[in-house]
């Protein structure tokens, strides 16, 4: 765990230290089939006119999230991830965006057994990778809305290897909105089909937030926002 701090701190300094580059922030709130709320912040810099890349941070309350292929209805779950966006395509109003994310999903529970003596605790490790497509369209000067298809892959690898949760296809749709010259409103829908744990886990997955983007540089670009299933 140590380790992995370091990394994205590492990574944090790496981005921040592009001068020209633009940086914005994410912060959002939400709740999905998995959680009662979760909270996300993600810190994203534009390296180039087509490519952005980012650290993104989300914790949630579990409302059912699997151990084993087992439920567990409360305790805690977190994911560091790394977001990286490449621009496709984009002709007047339209744009396509190619995106993926690769991270590592931390999650556990206190007192598995309920006991209420809370004498041990149940813990999962899995690595997630998410890649897809998102259209843009442009409505005005002010409001984007999007859509588009991503295939989010949960493997726990500790305590043992399964593939925990397999979306064969996360349907996205969402908007954002110009609210001022630096920041920028957004809310984000997504939900799909789900298998894995040898058929033992949910068989459909959604999640809504809404959130706040502030730019902390150029004027914000908002012709994209990224997905944070």
């Amino acid at each position: 765990m140590k380790k992995l701090l370091q990394f994205f701190f590492v990574l944090f300094l790496l981005l921040n230290g592009k001068v020209n580059a633009q940086s914005m922030i994410d912060v959002s709130i939400g709740t999905s089939h998995q959680d009662n709320f979760f909270t996300n912040l993600a810190y994203r810099r534009t390296m180039s006119d087509k490519f952005r890349i980012g650290v993104e941070f989300q914790y949630g309350a579990p409302k059912y999230r699997l151990i084993e292929a087992k439920p567990i209805r409360e305790g805690y779950a977190a994911t560091f991830a790394v977001p990286l966006t490449l621009r496709m395509y984009e002709k007047d109003q339209i744009r396509l965006d190619f995106y993926t994310k690769a991270g590592l999903r931390l999650q556990g529970v206190i007192d598995p057994d309920k006991n209420n003596i809370r004498d041990s605790t149940l813990t999962s490790m899995a690595l997630n990778f998410e890649a897809g497509l998102l259209i843009t369209a442009k409505v005005n000067e002010k409001l984007n809305l999007q859509s588009g298809v991503t295939f989010p892959v949960f493997y726990q690898f500790s305590p043992s290897a399964i593939f925990e949760n397999v979306y064969p296809g996360m349907l996205h749709f969402g908007g954002n909105y110009l609210i001022s010259e630096k920041n920028t409103l957004f809310v984000k829908t997504a939900f799909g089909a789900a298998l894995g744990g040898g058929g033992d886990t949910q068989k459909f997955g959604w999640s809504h937030q809404v959130g706040v983007r502030f730019s902390l540089g150029e004027k914000p670009n908002a012709n994209f926002i990224e997905p944070s299933f």
